[in-house]
């Protein structure tokens, strides 16, 4: 979809009720527009440019090419402009440290990269910049997590990618009951916090992951959220309990450390109670060590 005209929308309070596109190829304005129950509309110029719709609003997927039009959709979290002030002003800046395709999304206190690197180094030396282009940023000071949420071009499977995906599009949202759940379960997909064996202590391998999840919390904490702890078949039923509600208390504790209200954050262990797969193989067994993150309503 090309605009290179105004784009028009019909706001009431926070919501978009809706979007048109006024103008084209020619620069003549569309006569269609909406009007909010305020009366007006308001228009936004756009560079020339193809978009395309993610059902709250269009996202800029690449130039205007004369006769070719680019219909496979980038990344949402990649792609939304960084919210103004500080986040907008570093996130200009990205291309002259050499990544044009990075994002940021910010909102105190937390920070989070996106966007779509062409490998997985390009991924590793990005998110260090921008990590420290945020830190060193004074109008940032706010900001004490700063979480990865870049793609691969060659990701192959959803965990592949940064984590912080979910929550970029949290930031973006606002922290609903529902919009937190599915941060929660959009963070895990694919993903399993693992611990070293037999213990309550976070593998190195699953930091990204968990900061990703606490980031989640920090925006979430005026509501109640359990941390779940999994385990499987394996082990005594004592044992397995056991484990399961030291693994939840090492995520609440780590969480509390990041600054998440206590209060907001409940720990149990079901050990081996409530599998998602009964059978008895590796596969199931692997299904089972979890950890699940519920929002329920506001405290």
């Amino acid at each position: 979809m090309k605009f290179s005209g105004l784009l028009t929308g019909a706001v009431s309070g926070m919501a978009i009720l809706s979007l048109v596109a006024c103008g084209g190829e020619d620069g003549e304005a569309a006569k269609a527009a909406s009007a909010n129950s305020a009366g007006g509309t308001e228009c936004v110029q756009l560079a020339p440019g193809e978009y395309y719709w993610d059902g709250s609003s269009f996202v800029v997927s690449g130039p205007a090419l004369p006769g070719k039009a680019d219909t496979k959709p980038r990344s949402t979290a990649a792609s939304v402009p960084a919210e103004s002030g500080w986040a907008a002003e570093l996130e200009r800046n990205f291309p002259d440290l050499g990544f044009p395709w990075m994002g940021l999304h910010a909102r105190e206190p937390v920070a989070v990269l996106t966007g779509i690197a062409p490998d997985a180094d390009a991924r590793q030396t990005g998110f260090s910049a921008g990590e420290a282009a945020v830190q060193q940023n004074a109008a940032a000071s706010g900001v004490t997590l700063i979480v990865d949420g870049i793609s691969l071009e060659t990701a192959e499977q959803p965990a592949q990618n940064g984590p912080g995906a979910a929550l970029a599009t949290l930031i973006q949202k606002g922290a609903s009951r529902q919009t937190c759940q599915t941060a929660f379960n959009e963070t895990m997909e694919g993903r399993t916090i693992l611990f070293q064996s037999n213990l309550a202590i976070v593998s190195p391998t699953s930091q990204s992951l968990l900061d990703a999840l606490t980031g989640v919390a920090l925006l979430c904490d005026d509501h109640a959220i359990e941390i779940g702890g999994h385990t499987d078949s394996r082990g005594s039923n004592d044992y397995n309990e056991i484990i399961s509600q030291q693994r939840a208390d090492a995520v609440r504790e780590y969480m509390i450390g990041k600054g998440v209200d206590a209060d907001a954050l409940t720990a149990k262990g079901y050990g081996e109670s409530r599998p998602l797969d009964p059978a008895e193989n590796y596969e199931a067994w692997a299904k089972n060590r979890r950890m699940e993150f519920k929002v329920s309503g506001r405290r």
